[in-house]
């Protein structure tokens, strides 16, 4: 479709959504418009808005008490999918206006807490956790494998839409032509690592079993007497785990649920993930290989022993505070 460019925006804008039925992304592309800017004019039109009609720079001190506490209650009623833009529209006032009125009434734009507060009887259980790991000098910190698996996607390492360019040069970027996900497990302790299991299959309980049973030497090799420990969370397909109870020398831990917090190996997944994403890797191959690289280097004992000299401290810690959830 062409059009004369001396044409106001708004009218080609109207001529694409209305009579061409495209969507805002492609109209944006076509009109030089910012896509917020095509969205709020659809809204607008959605609600029978003039978009033609000016909009008063003055309109957020027009606001008259009714539509204010109108605002406010839509915004209570949705508070995660009211959107200043969707209630301007509506009320045929600016975002910015309704932005203000709620941040007068007190409101704030935040992010939703990951999950429910903890019930009484998970805090109970992760204290009787933390109370069983601090005993006989934290004993069983310094002996127990903490286990865990971590899922990561070619696609969320991305750099980003961003970069430095020369003037009139367009910038050469390589991109992901296939999004692959893969799978993690390891487990760590205070002497070491096991090596990085990776899969891609969907977990469960028989995969699990096998990737366990792989790795349970390598965790006799690390601790070569005395009792070992192993902890792992309460996924489903983690019970029952048949190869540890047949290791005399290995006890299960009975770990808390919703306690990621608890669990260090939390942190090194971060660091992973981050190492991972500075690589910056494009195929299947180069994310194996960055995965593999990075965990034996993160997993050395003099890089690893301080995400676990912390534990006393932050197990002491959830017993003052009740069991409640701790930042991590």
């Amino acid at each position: 479709m062409t059009f004369h460019y001396d044409l106001d925006p708004k009218t080609r804008f109207v001529v694409l959504y209305q009579d061409a039925k495209m969507k805002s992304t492609r109209i944006s592309k076509l009109t030089g418009v910012p896509l917020r800017t095509v969205q709020d004019w659809i809204q607008k039109l959605e609600n029978n808005i003039d978009i033609f009609q000016h909009e008063s720079k003055n309109l957020a001190m027009k606001i008259d008490d009714q539509v204010r506490e109108s605002i406010v209650d839509d915004t209570k009623v949705a508070p995660t999918t009211s959107s200043t833009r969707k209630i301007g529209a509506r009320y045929n006032v600016s975002h910015t206006a309704v932005r203000n009125v709620l941040i007068e009434e007190g409101f704030q734009f935040r992010k939703l807490p990951k999950k429910a507060s903890l019930t009484e009887e998970e805090m109970e259980n992760r204290v009787s956790y933390c109370k069983d790991m601090l005993k006989y000098k934290c004993k069983q910190i310094k002996r127990c494998f903490f286990s865990d698996e971590m899922g990561i996607r070619l696609t969320k390492l991305s750099k980003g839409d961003k970069g430095w360019m020369q003037p009139q040069k367009k910038l050469k970027v390589e991109r992901v032509d296939k999004d692959v996900k893969l799978n993690c497990w390891g487990a760590i302790s205070w002497q070491g690592a096991t090596s990085l299991h990776i899969f891609s299959d969907n977990l469960k309980n028989p995969i699990y079993q096998n990737i366990v049973e792989n790795h349970v030497m390598e965790m006799e090799e690390l601790y070569e007497d005395g009792e070992l420990y192993f902890m792992q969370d309460n996924h489903k397909a983690h019970s029952p785990l048949d190869i540890i109870e047949k290791h005399k020398r290995i006890q299960m831990v009975d770990f808390p649920t919703y306690s990621p917090d608890l669990n260090p190996i939390e942190n090194v997944w971060s660091t992973l993930k981050h190492r991972v994403a500075c690589d910056d890797p494009k195929t299947e191959d180069d994310l194996v290989h960055s995965l593999l690289e990075n965990w034996q280097e993160i997993t050395q004992v003099e890089i690893l022993r301080p995400y676990l000299q912390t534990l006393e401290g932050r197990y002491k810690e959830c017993l003052e505070k009740q069991g409640q959830s701790l930042p991590y």
